[in-house]
């Protein structure tokens, strides 16, 4: 798996020197995207889909739990799952 290491909700809140792994998703994310405006836009359907209501102005650390559970259901789907489309169908059924 490409990210081993699950999401915990006290990772929103805390500091390291080596990325947290929702970050690193991020910016997989990104990627798969596009980049650039393009990327945001899928980064934010795909948090939509995996179940975070919120828009870009309310932070992850304000509901970690929620956060978390977003981001290890997105983590433990794109290990199997390259493409944009195929992610987004996997995450909607």
């Amino acid at each position: 798996m490409a990210f081993d290491e699950a999401v915990h909700p006290d990772h929103f809140s805390t500091l390291r020197r080596t990325p947290f792994p929702h970050a690193l998703i991020e910016q997989q994310l990104m990627q798969m995207g596009g980049g650039g405006v393009a990327g945001s836009s899928f980064r934010k359907q795909v948090l939509l889909a995996a179940g975070w209501p919120h828009d870009g102005l309310v932070p992850f650390a304000k509901h970690p739990q929620l956060a978390s559970t977003t981001f290890n259901r997105i983590r433990l789907l794109l290990d199997g799952h390259n493409q944009p489309d195929t992610l987004l169908a996997a995450l909607a059924g």
